[in-house]
């Protein structure tokens, strides 16, 4: 979560490596394996990195998929990575990713910065207002003509605006003022405190201990029949699949599209359980009584942001 005694900041473009979308779809909707597409970012990232730009921007991605993919490889250079998502005003990216879910998975994996672009500056104020509540690190803007007036500076950081990327110098200068102001004071914001989970179109907000968990759903090649009975049952917040092999991960990856609800992987298999959180495009919780080893199964959600339950 964001220190609110921080000030906010405005951002050059020109510090960022931009890192743009694959223009691959992934298995089921493409041909495209996850692991695949992964190593298509490895090689964008390591074709477009230079020792002069300071972090990664992850800029134009439209789909979950790719966000995932991106960050998983840019976070191996060790540099910071931004993810800056272009949203409608219904803070939808053009593949109908909600700019929250997106909020969600990004920072669980380690981005350092989320933030959003708009045609208009009434999104961008709205968005902001919807993903700060969520967020636990900093967000952005970047306005498309790269300039801001002073009341819409103003609205921006009332909702809670980190960072400001791309003004213009006459923009950075108006900012720096009301920052500098006497009067400036940092919104004061109320954060979602419950479990937050996400998959490609939605977000999810869990709490404790009224958090309904499904009976074990097995996995098979043709299960996208029973996730989508279980989901329209009611009663549920949470999938609970059973994950015994490799094979039960990759049959769950090709139907996971079906599944409305967010989902908890459950399962004593650890290569299984890499596999199932790894193709997962979301963020998942793993059964916190699995008889695999507690420290693999931490180092497991670290690494691809789920959540032991």
């Amino acid at each position: 979560m964001t220190d609110d005694c921080l000030r906010p900041i405005a951002i050059k473009n020109e510090i960022f490596t931009i890192i743009g979308p694959s223009g691959e779809m992934t298995i089921p909707y493409g041909e495209t394996s996850f692991t695949e597409l992964k190593a298509i970012y490895k090689n964008k990232i390591a074709a477009s990195d230079t020792e002069n730009n300071a972090a990664f921007m992850l800029d134009g991605i439209t789909l979950l998929s790719d966000l995932r993919a991106a960050v998983l490889e840019c976070r191996k250079t060790g540099k910071p990575v931004y993810v800056m998502l272009s949203v409608d005003d219904e803070l939808l990216t053009e593949n109908e990713l909600p700019a929250d879910a997106a909020l969600i998975v990004a920072q669980s994996l380690g981005a350092i910065c989320f933030g959003i672009t708009a045609d208009d500056t009434e999104t961008l104020i709205d968005g902001i207002h919807r993903i700060k509540p969520c967020s636990q690190i900093p967000v952005a803007v970047r306005p498309k003509n790269g300039t801001l007036t002073d009341e819409e500076l103003s609205e921006l950081l009332k909702a809670g605006t980190d960072v400001f990327i791309g003004l213009t110098d006459e923009c950075a200068t108006r900012f720096q003022n009301i920052i500098s102001s006497e009067n400036y004071a940092p919104p004061e914001i109320e954060y979602i405190d419950s479990v937050m989970l996400a998959n490609e179109r939605s977000a999810f907000f869990l709490e404790h201990d009224t958090t309904e968990i499904s009976e074990p759903i097995e996995c098979n090649a043709g299960m996208g029949e029973d996730l989508v009975a279980v989901c329209g049952e009611g009663g549920y917040d949470v999938l609970n699949i059973q994950i015994n092999s490799p094979d039960d991960a990759l049959d769950f990856a090709d139907n996971a599209h079906m599944a409305t609800l967010p989902v908890m992987f459950s399962g004593d298999d650890e290569i299984a359980m890499k596999l199932a959180v790894m193709l997962y495009q979301g963020r998942a919780l793993i059964d916190g009584t699995s008889l695999i080893d507690p420290e693999e199964l931490k180092n497991t959600a670290r690494k691809y942001g789920a959540v032991i339950y």
